[in-house]
Formats: structure tokens, sequence, C-alpha cells
């Protein structure tokens, strides 16, 4: 029958014919230069097709698929979780959203300023009580509280200093944490009243003298925790020091050695980030000249979490918060707003409703998932986490079209060669500042991850991606080289 076709047909049976799927392994894709480029990088590492998820398609309105290999597949995404967790917060919270931390007086004040009754702050799961817009220093926030209630008139509290949490549960680290995650700083606990980022700052210097203590230094203050020094100056040692929880919690101790004349910073969890805030509180409260009699306790019900006059106000914007933990992946602003945006759907700040608010946020945007997706917490720490290459394209393109929420998310992200997690990553010409993505490590699983938005040249629409690589084999330079194929 072929031979009876004019010789013109012949010639446009190839463009006719559907297009050809590009084989690397397991993937599929839209035949096309970018396809083959993909597929040919993938058969070049050792990873088996089970190993990962990729999807690539094109900005826009229409969104054609570029690339695809296991899309459908859920993996262990890391901290690329976090694109998850800033969509369901945009999404439930809105992008006006505004944390704010109160002071409220409960009890009359009479006129030489004795407040006969508690002082009251009111969290709001703000990660940004730090000092992190306020020029490093730590105190910045407590020592302005502090100041707006001098300011009301209060120079004396016969109550306590009430630490209320809002909806927030007292599940601070999650328990598929390990052991050796919550001794680290992106382990740090996470609760309605957030602190300097869950951890104590420790600074130690050594003396000139061998066998002399260092001298220890707390810039957020140590808390209300018993602080054990039990470092060591050694001559020719290596500079070796941390804190552990002893007494049950009760005491701080700091051990190692440094060489003399040595110096080292670093940073402890806290055990309970609530009385790690109502701690620097008292401290910036006695330092502006307020006594409160009977220290601090936590509400013991919804009647005690009663607001009384406001004395005191801190604000911060949800911007500003997602580009923190989207950039420099800061696992406690993501638990943080992952469970702020679960009691928005069920009413209580927890893991469980952090799920659910994930869930409610693929349902608003028509994403199928076939419920494979699992975000179990919302900075990706958890090994059970599990999501697809696909789902999170899809995210990352309907956002795309979100004239209000998108270019928040898109600002978020970390910049190739230039900002973040990216800053060493990427730096080439022609790749540099052109991708904002996510990343995502989990050394105990092998699990590496980027999911973002490559910017288009000669006005070509870019493109969005999603890699996910778990396993044997998975690495980030896999991933930046495919990237690089993505930017050509």
């Amino acid at each position: 029958m072929l031979r009876r076709l004019p010789l013109l047909a012949l010639l446009l049976l190839p463009l006719l014919a559907a297009p050809q799927a590009v084989q690397a392994r397991g993937a599929t894709a839209v035949g096309g230069t970018l396809a083959k480029r993909i597929a040919a990088r993938l058969r070049k590492t050792r990873l088996k097709p089970q190993q990962y998820s990729i999807v690539v398609r094109t900005r826009g309105a229409g969104g054609r698929v570029n690339y695809t290999a296991g899309s459908t597949r859920a993996l262990i995404p890391a901290s690329a979780a976090k694109v998850l967790t800033a969509a369901a917060a945009l999404d439930h919270l809105g992008p006006g959203h505004a944390f704010r931390t109160l002071l409220s007086a409960r009890g009359t004040l009479s006129a030489d300023g004795v407040l006969d009754g508690d002082l009251v702050v009111h969290g709001s799961g703000d990660p940004n009580l730090s000092g992190r817009f306020h020029d490093g220093d730590p105190m910045a926030v407590p020592a302005k509280l502090a100041k707006q209630a001098f300011a009301a008139g209060i120079r004396r509290v016969t109550g306590a200093l009430v630490l209320d949490e809002g909806p927030f549960d007292q599940e601070f680290v999650h328990s598929e944490w390990t052991a050796a995650d919550r001794r680290r700083y992106y382990g740090a606990p996470v609760g309605g009243l957030s602190f300097n980022d869950g951890c104590i700052d420790v600074k130690a210097i050594a003396g000139a003298r061998s066998g002399s203590r260092p001298a220890l230094t707390f810039p957020a203050t140590a808390g209300l925790w018993r602080v054990k020094n039990t470092l060591k100056t050694v001559t020719g040692a290596r500079a070796a020091v941390g804190g552990r929880w002893v007494d049950q919690g009760r005491t701080l101790e700091i051990h190692g050695r440094l060489p003399p004349r040595g110096r080292a910073s670093f940073h402890v969890p806290v055990p309970d980030p609530a009385r790690f805030l109502g701690g620097a509180l008292l401290t910036a409260l006695k330092g502006q000249g307020v006594r409160v009699d009977r220290g601090m306790r936590r509400a013991r019900d919804g009647a005690d979490r009663k607001l009384g006059k406001v004395v005191s106000l801190h604000e911060s914007d949800l911007p500003p918060t997602l580009k923190v933990m989207n950039t420099r992946s800061q696992n406690v602003y993501a638990s943080l707003l992952f469970k702020l945006a679960g009691a928005q759907v069920t009413g209580e700040a927890s893991w469980a409703s952090g799920q659910e608010a994930v869930r409610a946020m693929l349902e608003r945007r028509h994403i199928a998932d076939g419920n494979t997706t699992r975000m179990r917490d919302g900075s990706g720490l958890s090994p059970r986490n599990r999501v697809s290459a696909g789902v999170l394209a899809q995210i990352l393109h309907a956002f795309d079209r979100d004239l209000l929420r998108g270019p928040i998310l898109y600002e978020s992200l970390a910049v190739s060669g230039t900002t973040g997690t990216l800053r060493k990553r990427l730096r080439e010409p022609g790749v540099k500042g052109r991708v904002h993505a996510k990343t995502g490590t989990l050394n105990d699983t092998r699990a590496r991850a980027m999911v973002g938005y490559v910017d288009g040249r000669n006005g070509k629409p870019g493109k969005v991606f999603a890699i996910l690589l778990n396993g044997a084999g998975a690495s980030h330079a896999v991933i930046d080289d495919l990237v690089r194929e993505i930017c050509r």
C-alpha cells in the first residue's frame, strides 16, 4: 500500500505520526532534543528506573510536558517537601497573613504601675522571633515587647508571665526524626511560641593556659535552665565542643575541648520552645525595670489563654518567612507553617493536621495524586514523606499561573549560583541566576532532590521541573547535570 502513496505523503508521514518515546531505562518523554539530552544523561548514571521520578514541562497556560520518567512514582523528597508546605501555607493562611505575638495584661493596673494579675504572651507560631531580621540581635523582639509593656505603665506583675501557645499541640519534635536529628539545629522543637529558631546559641572562648575552663556566653540567654560547663582547654587539641541535656532536661551541659585561645560557636536545640521564649521575655522585662513576682507558667486551659488588654505587639509577614524557609531550607520555619496551615483546616496545629492541610491544598488545586502523597512533617526531615515529581510539577505549574500567590512562591526559592542552598551550585554562565528552586538532601536514605523553575531566554517561556532521586548513585552532581540540560 505504501508504494501507492504519493511521494509527498511519504515524506510527511514522520511528521504526522505520534511523538516517539525516548527511552532512558524506564523513562518516557515527548520526543525532542531536550528529552534526548536528559535521557542520555540518565543512561550515564548508576540509577535504576525505580530510583528516580522526573518531570519537565513548559511554563505558561499550556504547560506542555517535555519529559517524564516515573512521574507518578512517589519517592522521599527530603527538603523539597517544603514546596508542599509553602503551597499549603499560601492557600490556607493567605499571602497577606501576618504573625502576631502579643503581650496582654489581665487584672487591674494601679497608678503606681502594679498589675494585680498576670501578663500573658500570646503566640501565633511566628518563626521570626530571632535576630534574623534585627541586625543579628536575638533579644531584639523580647526587648521590644518589654519596652512596650514598660511604656504602658507596668512596673510590677503580682502574678506570672503566662505562656499561651494558641492552637499548637505539645508534640514539639516529630516521632520519626532520629535522635541525631534532634541534637542538631535542623531538628529544633516546634511550638506556638518559638524563639531563636528553637536553639540556644553558645559561644565558648578558651584562655591562654592549658587546663583552664573556657568562658561561655549565651547571646539569646540560656533560658531558665542550669548550665554545667565541663569544657577543657587542652594544648594541641582540635576544637570539639557541643551541648547535651542532662538531669532529665533540667541542665544544659557544655562539653568538649578547645586549644588555648580557641573559639567555638554552636547551637543546641531546647527541650521546650515556649519556656525558652518565656525566659528571654523575663530577662528583657527585668532589664526594662518590670518585675514579675511568680516567674512564668504555661496556660492551663482556654480560659487561661484569654486575651487581656494588649500592651505589646510584634508582627511579621508571610512572604519573607517563606523566603527564609525555602532559600535557607530552615526546618523549624517549615514545621511551624505546616502545623499552622493545619490549624486553618482542623482547628489544631499538629503534625496530623498539617497533613490534612496539604491534602486540602491538592484538592483545591485539582491535583490528583492517587492518594500517594504522604507529608509526615513540613520540613522533609521524616524519611516517611512521599511525593512524586508529577505532583510537585503540577503544584509549581498551578502556582505559576496564580498571579497573587505564584510570584511569592517563586521569589521564595533559592537562585542558582546566587542565594541560599544554590549559592555554590550551577554558577556557570547561562545557568547562574536562571534557576529558582528548592533543593533536598537526606543522607540517611540517600535522597536528593531539586524542584523549581528555569527562566526562559529570548522571549521563551522557560520550564517547570521536578527531579527526585533516591538510593545509591543519587547525587547533587547528577541533578545539576540534568538541570544544566534543561537550561540549554
